[in-house]
């Protein structure tokens, strides 16, 4: 039998297209009078849909479940008995339809999700050995542990391994909070999804395949449609209860009143069709839909505690920081500015540093170009020479005849070069010029905000006025106060490590329980782990790691900070669907038996209604399936 039944789900499509020509051909023959063409369209429909029906239900029974598919075989067969031939056919269709809706509407999910891991790499450089660089291109699930792998500067790392030969830096803000890139050398370890921003690495592979980052996001939410808010289950409680006594019912009416039509009227308008599909689909398209969006929601309960979440807690760096330095104030302080950029450009260009490449990006000089509009055009960086690099201090160069010395504090005290009185910010890092022994410039670099974020938080904000904003950072106190002094937060803790945030986080909980409130924590690395694991929601930035992505309950795979305005204000969406099509289906019951025990209503009337509230419920549920469009 389970074979057949395999067979059944898997050419459900084909069986419902059948079953609804031969349902246009009975209708045909019941309005041209043609009986024996309207008696068989209706009994071709009935046994094409409903073998897979009581199959269903004897299934069910052998588990001493009586399900919602007894209630409706019983209808059928019975409807068959007394000749109501297009009742039970249309019963028969509009439940297949309704299996069929269910199914397309995963499948849209699955199919947004499968385009998500196209922001993972697709290839990987293998190579035969460490010292090798003649590579071959091949698929990324190809690579196996042990291998090795050639990851150039500007390309993303494909696996989780150890550096075997070569270094450079990774920017792995995700792993580590920090905002500096990471400087890989032999025996280091570095993570799938993470950017080589300078050098060339050999990697030997660790973790491969479906374990990395990426390749985990199918199953994710394949596993969130197994799960339930408690609106289901409490459906799901009522409908094995409930089933039983619409079977009593029945047969109770059937006992008293002899009329056997009446009584399989009652079972016919007293199956909660709508009541068992109007919850789940919009769960499912839901899911779905957020996933069109770059969302991965890991399951429906996590949609219903989100919706009345009102405390979010962020991490800074990676969440709703860049993750990646930036120049954010400049000085000059001796000689012509735009020369001054040009020996900075010239001198970092000599430099394999993160930090000079944001600084090159930044200093490019322009000059006016008389003769093409006064338009601005880089100007050509200048010859160096006589190259020194001072580890975790900076450089020195021959430029143009002048001697230029780049880098920090230190550098520059270690040359006698005056710079006391240079007022910089406390909270930032310092790049200081020094030409010819006297400073000339000096640049503040920070850790940005990202761009979305003030839009984000003013988003939610309108959301949800009684929302509050905190941020838990490592990073220090004034430091993590001077990134969000322009935003509303209602509380700052800096100077905090993974174990703070947790307990931080914990105790927020506690003070909330039973009040009604929900607590939302965002974060991207490791260093979040703890704090995501006990937060009610945990969010989780698709850029970060396996630890933060596997813990947390929602991840925002292009790590956009208007994702979690989208899925806070699209999980108020969903449940208010679920709440209307709970109300649309118990509304309908409960009208549908009054009307019928006061004789307004009748089997023919009473099943169109019926089955009309089931296909307004999958309707509701379905505005969510919608043309992909993933910036929306």
């Amino acid at each position: 039998m389970s074979q057949f039944m395999q067979f059944l789900a898997r050419y459900k499509k084909i069986l419902l297209a059948v079953m609804t020509v031969f349902l246009a051909l009975a209708v045909i023959g019941s309005i041209t009078k043609v009986t024996w063409l309207s008696v068989a369209g209706y009994i071709t429909v009935t046994v094409i849909g409903g073998v897979g029906l009581v199959l269903k239900a004897v299934s069910a029974l052998r588990y001493k479940v009586v399900s919602i598919e007894l209630l409706v075989s019983i209808a059928v067969i019975g409807a068959l008995i007394i000749g109501e031939f297009s009742e039970a056919g249309i019963v028969v269709w509009l439940f297949s339809l309704g299996d069929v809706l269910e199914e397309l509407t995963l499948a849209k999910t699955r199919e947004s999700i499968k385009d998500l891991t196209n922001l993972a790499p697709q290839t990987a450089l293998k190579v035969n050995d460490p010292s090798s660089r003649d590579a071959v291109e091949i698929d990324v699930d190809d690579i196996e542990p042990g291998d090795y792998v050639l990851v150039k500067s500007g390309a993303n790392v494909p696996v989780d391994g150890v550096v075997s030969d070569g270094q450079g830096y990774v920017d792995e803000a995700s792993i580590t909070g920090e905002s500096k890139p990471a400087t890989k050398e032999l025996n280091s370890h570095v993570y799938a999804g993470t950017t080589l921003t300078n050098g060339t690495l050999v990697v030997k592979a660790e973790t491969v395949g479906e374990d990395t980052t990426f390749g985990k996001l199918i199953e994710l939410v394949e596993e969130a449609q197994d799960s339930q808010t408690k609106e289901q289950r409490f459906i799901d409680s009522f409908s094995k209860y409930y089933t039983p006594i619409v079977l009593l019912l029945g047969l109770m009416v059937g006992i008293i009143t002899r009329d056997v039509k009446l009584a399989i009227t009652v079972l016919v308008l007293g199956c909660p069709g709508a009541l068992v599909i109007g919850v789940p689909v919009a769960t499912v398209a839901g899911i779905g839909r957020m996933a069109w969006q770059g969302i991965v929601a890991k399951g429906a309960s996590v949609l219903e505690a989100l919706s009345r979440a009102d405390t979010f807690i962020f991490d800074k760096t990676g969440t709703i920081t860049t993750g990646k330095p930036q120049v954010v104030r400049s000085v000059n302080v001796y000689g012509g500015e735009i020369y001054n950029r040009q020996l900075l450009a010239s001198a970092e260009s000599e430099s394999d540093h993160p930090l000079a490449t944001a600084i090159v990006e930044w200093a490019n000089p322009y000059q006016r170009e008389e003769d093409n509009h006064n338009e601005l055009t880089p100007m050509p960086l200048l010859p160096v020479r006589d190259v020194q690099t001072f580890r975790g201090k900076g450089i020195s160069a021959h430029i143009a005849d002048h001697q230029v010395l780049v880098g920090n504090e230190r550098l520059l005290d270690e040359n006698d070069i005056v710079h006391g009185e240079l007022e910089l910010g406390k909270t930032t890092s310092h790049v200081l010029m020094a030409v010819d022994g006297k400073l000339s410039y000096a640049l503040e670099i920070a850790d940005t905000l990202k761009e979305d974020t003030p839009q984000a938080l003013e988003k939610i904000r309108k959301t949800n006025k009684n929302t509050r904003f905190i941020l838990l950072s490592g990073d220090a106190q004034s430091t993590a106060e001077d990134v969000v002094k322009d935003l509303d937060f209602g509380e700052v803790h800096g100077d905090l490590l993974p174990q703070d945030k947790e307990a931080w986080v914990h105790s927020l909980k506690s003070s909330l329980k039973g009040k009604g409130h929900k607590v939302v924590f965002v974060g991207d690395g490791i260093n979040d782990g703890p704090a995501l694991a006990t937060a009610d929601v945990g969010i989780a930035m698709g850029s970060g790691t396996d630890v933060a992505i596997n813990i947390s309950d929602i991840v925002l795979t292009r790590s956009e900070l208007s994702q979690l305005a989208t899925a806070y204000t699209f999980s108020k969406k969903v449940m208010a669907v679920m709440y209307q099509n709970i109300a649309i289906a118990l509304a309908t019951v409960i009208l549908l038996i009054i009307g019928l025990f006061v004789g307004y209503i009748h089997m023919a009337s009473g099943m169109f209604i019926h089955e009309i509230s089931i296909l307004i419920v999958i309707a509701n549920a379905m505005r969510f399936v919608r043309r992909k469009n993933p910036k929306n």
